[in-house]
């Protein structure tokens, strides 16, 4: 790939390979990494990129101005302006409306009677996600105040008794899961030293955390790798911007642009190693994640004690599922940055020969 081509590359590359890596596409992959040169690719792998937002971001208010974009009849224009400013925008209104729902929660669960449905349901939402508080806001403490009518108010009462089956395997979890939210869960309930928190723990706060952990994996990997792609095309911009001053210069000021431009397609070629080796870490972590939830299924097939283990094991392959595609995203993305190290790399060796035939 000539030296000039890259910066066009840098957006489409790493933004394509995502979807065709969910689908398994392997040699689709290596040929995106090579061919996606031109205007029409990039485009077509932005909307890629909003396409996974609008069908994977944690945030509600991001997913339907996602949507809103995708289905614009403004078309790529439309996608343009939602990257360039409309993601900010929804990710600020995701903060704004988290908070007021942690903020309603919190009185909630303060003025609600002990022992309550209200208190207990509010209490874990506290602990839960986004979009485990604005679900409850909108239809969980209707359901919770429901049930304290129907249980006049001695809903904890109603909680099935744990076994000490129960207690071992939280206790397993809380020293072994692969999910630091899981972990936290788990260790909260067991310091309660009393059945009902482990009886919590398996019909609410497990499945919360999980959510907390895939949510936190999902936003710091998106979130990081938009830096990371700014930073790049930032020096690719740099390293064509000398090279452009050096085919109109001449002499000491030619060899110094091309020197500013070799410069900074190394740092192009540092920044995507370390990429690379970055999404490789966290395609480790989701690997993780993905042989715990095939063990906990496997556990819950053979468990015995009163926990609802069919829900448990509907997570256990649930959560494997999405946890492999989450693997495969973040390997489609260690190769992407490490094509691009390779081109960045191609680019500063080429310059640097063009300095030694001048």
């Amino acid at each position: 790939m000539g030296r000039r081509t890259l910066v066009r590359a840098v957006t489409a590359t790493v933004l394509a390979t995502s979807f065709l890596a969910a689908a398994g596409n392997s040699a689709a992959i290596a040929e995106t990494i090579i061919s996606v040169t031109d205007p029409a690719a990039q485009a077509a792998a932005a909307r890629e990129f909003v396409e996974r937002l609008a069908l994977h971001d944690p945030r509600p208010d991001v997913q339907v101005s996602a949507w809103n974009a995708l289905l614009s009849s403004q078309g790529d224009e439309a996608i343009a302006e939602f990257l360039a400013t409309g993601l900010a925008e929804a990710k600020a209104r995701a903060a704004e409306r988290a908070q007021r729902n942690t903020e309603f929660i919190q009185r909630t669960n303060k003025y609600s009677l002990p022992g309550s449905a209200v208190e207990v349901t509010s209490a874990r939402a506290l602990l839960g996600s986004d979009i485990e508080q604005d679900e409850y806001v909108r239809v969980g403490l209707a359901k919770a105040q429901q049930a304290d009518r129907d249980t006049d108010n001695q809903y904890q009462e109603k909680l099935v008794k744990m076994a000490k089956e129960d207690q071992d395997y939280v206790s397993d979890l809380a020293a072994h899961d692969p999910g630091v939210q899981v972990r936290a869960a788990a260790n909260r309930a067991l310091s309660q030293h009393n059945e009902q928190a482990i009886d919590l723990f398996f019909k609410y706060y497990w499945a919360s955390a999980a959510s907390l952990d895939d949510e936190s994996f999902r936003r710091f990997t998106a979130d990081r790798d938009a830096i990371w792609h700014n930073d790049v095309t930032r020096l690719v911009e740099a390293a064509e911007a000398a090279e452009k001053a050096e085919r109109a210069a001449s002499g000491e000021l030619a060899e110094k642009y091309r020197a500013d431009a070799i410069d900074a397609w190394r740092q192009v070629e540092t920044t995507a190693e370390q990429s690379s080796v970055d999404w490789s870490a966290e395609q480790a972590k989701a690997v993780q994640q993905v042989d715990a939830w095939a063990a906990i299924a496997v556990h819950a097939r053979t468990a015995t004690s009163e926990q609802d283990w069919a829900d448990v094991i509907a997570r256990g392959e649930a959560g494997r599922t999405s946890w492999a595609a989450e693997a495969a995203w973040a390997q489609s993305q260690a190769d992407s940055w490490k094509a691009i190290a390779d081109q960045a790399r191609a680019s500063a060796d080429a310059a640097a020969r063009d300095g030694g035939n001048s």
